[in-house]
């Protein structure tokens, strides 16, 4: 039977906690910096550069949602439920915001009411960041 838990100790999990809430910190600081325009062409379509952004802050986020995760709760379950969530936000939730976006709105910065919440739930972390609440939770419903 394969562990349960990853085998770190708690040095290894405070260092990969702080560099997840480092990254984290810079992505929020940053993110008005277009940092894709240094890599790719001008000449690029708009709406094109607009989802490559969204898509590398949601890749960043939710990867350092991970490492925090993996840092926390030391639990390989956990993970697999946050790479599952992640792997829902990136091939489903993200692409319907995108069309949406760039269908109803554009690529302008910003979004009407009910896009501006869609976009914070899927570009930020939110979703990995709900799942700290509902993996206490489950804990708590285990030992009752």
């Amino acid at each position: 039977m394969p562990p349960t838990d990853f085998s770190l100790s708690t040095t290894q999990r405070i260092l990969i906690g702080c560099f997840a809430l480092l990254v984290l910190g810079a992505v929020f600081l940053f993110q008005q910096v277009d940092f894709l325009s240094w890599l790719v062409s001008k000449e690029d379509h708009p709406n094109s550069h607009f989802a490559a952004m969204r898509l590398v802050r949601v890749l960043i986020n939710d990867v350092s949602m991970l490492l925090l995760l993996m840092a926390w709760f030391n639990s390989r379950s956990v993970i697999k439920l946050a790479f599952a969530i992640q792997l829902i936000d990136l091939f489903i939730l993200l692409p319907l915001y995108l069309g949406f976006k760039l269908y109803s709105e554009g690529n302008s910065e910003i979004s009407s009411p009910l896009l501006s919440q869609f976009h914070r739930l899927i570009v930020n972390p939110t979703l990995m960041i709900l799942l700290i609440p509902a993996v206490y939770f489950q804990r708590l419903m285990k030992q009752k």
